[in-house]
């Protein structure tokens, strides 16, 4: 699964792109205008959105193992 599937996966599922973007410390502008094609993303974000990720899952379960 890419990171941009990842992504929908997430905001498909209630997590908003503006929550996202904030733990990413970026504009919601520039992970919306990603999300829709409409501008690339810096390796530099990609590795950093795939991280967010990745957390925002462990917390997930960390959250439904409790």
């Amino acid at each position: 699964m890419t990171v941009k599937e990842k992504l929908n996966f997430f905001h498909s599922h209630g997590v908003s792109i503006t929550y996202i973007a904030k733990q990413m410390n970026i504009e919601t502008s520039t992970l919306s205008k990603w999300l829709r094609g409409e501008k690339g993303i810096t390796h530099k974000n990609e590795d950093l959105l795939n991280l967010t990720l990745q957390n925002l899952a462990k917390e997930f379960s960390h959250i439904m193992t409790e």
